[in-house]
């Protein structure tokens, strides 16, 4: 299912570094947080997707 997701994110123009797939147990608040704020972190260095909204 994810390798369609970045099929369709590739046919869409999206960068595939704008897709994140991380496998955390609900045991691991502590994990999910830090990956957040990775990916957060990651996206907004991109700067703003040249994918222009649909009105």
């Amino acid at each position: 299912m994810f390798k369609s997701t970045q099929e369709l994110v590739k046919i869409l123009g999206i960068d595939l570094v704008r897709l994140r797939l991380e496998w955390i147990s609900s045991a691991e608040g502590t994990r999910f947080a830090e990956v957040a704020r990775e990916f957060t972190e990651k996206v907004k260095s991109l700067g703003p997707s040249t994918l222009k909204q649909a009105a």
